[in-house]
């Protein structure tokens, strides 16, 4: 295949990928009102029923409307997207790795969705509560811009989302030769104070709180791609 079939195939591919985004905008647009509703739980959970948000600029509900909507068909659809790409490689790979390339991709999603959800129960919520109520003083209006709110949101929850990938990244490095399960298992003290100091960077509050919810379950990720990658050696060597 030529340089320009290839790169006429990767138009394709995008285009591909450009509809299914497209598609679960229109779903997401459409719902945009029971969305809010649904998003701003957390908010009214910390402020009672009656909170509300104040509007500084003029077209910041429209705008938040179109980003949340775009956000959020890009997390539902995902595992397409990765299927699409992972199409266009792996013809150029063999067949056992094209076969662990769809494993890594369903395993990479729901990691990821895995991490948004543990923002969503336990932590974004302790988040607003320690900012708002308890660190607030008095004489303070507690309530939030409605861009600023949802700033936080979508950062915190890709936070968390995209640090639950590290079980890919060691795999992946383990893969090329870069490290082994043997190295990380015996620098196991290193790599969890390193754990904990990322934690507490990105932790979304300052009580401990917030820290252990990114600390633990990082640090059960990281054994457990130390042990997915001793079972991968033990293959190999069969």
């Amino acid at each position: 295949m030529s340089l320009g079939d290839h790169l006429e195939e990767l138009r394709q591919r995008l285009i591909y990928s450009i509809l299914v985004v497209s598609a679960f905008m229109v779903g997401t647009l459409y719902f945009g009102s029971e969305i809010h509703t649904f998003l701003i739980q957390p908010y009214k959970s910390v402020l009672g029923p009656d909170a509300h948000f104040f509007q500084i600029q003029l077209m910041a509900p429209f705008l938040i409307y179109l980003k949340t909507s775009f956000i959020l068909s890009v997390l539902v659809s995902l595992p397409f997207l990765l299927y699409i790409l992972w199409g266009f490689i792996a013809p150029a790979v063999d067949p056992r790795t094209e076969k662990w390339g769809k494993f890594i991709i369903l395993f990479s999603t729901l990691l990821f969705w895995s991490g948004l959800a543990l923002c969503w129960f336990t932590v974004f919520e302790n988040f607003l509560r320690v900012f708002l109520v308890v660190l607030r003083p008095d004489g303070v209006d507690p309530y939030l811009p409605i861009d600023e709110y949802y700033d936080l949101f979508f950062n915190l929850h890709l936070v968390f989302g995209a640090s639950f990938q590290l079980p890919i990244v060691l795999i992946l490095l383990g893969r090329i030769g870069f490290l082994s399960s043997r190295f990380l298992i015996s620098r196991w003290r290193e790599a969890v104070l390193i754990i904990a100091v990322v934690s507490a960077v990105l932790s979304p509050g300052p009580d401990v709180f917030s820290m252990l919810m990114l600390l633990v379950p990082l640090s059960f990720l990281f054994f457990l791609s130390a042990i997915i990658m001793k079972v991968l050696e033990t293959t190999d060597r069969k």
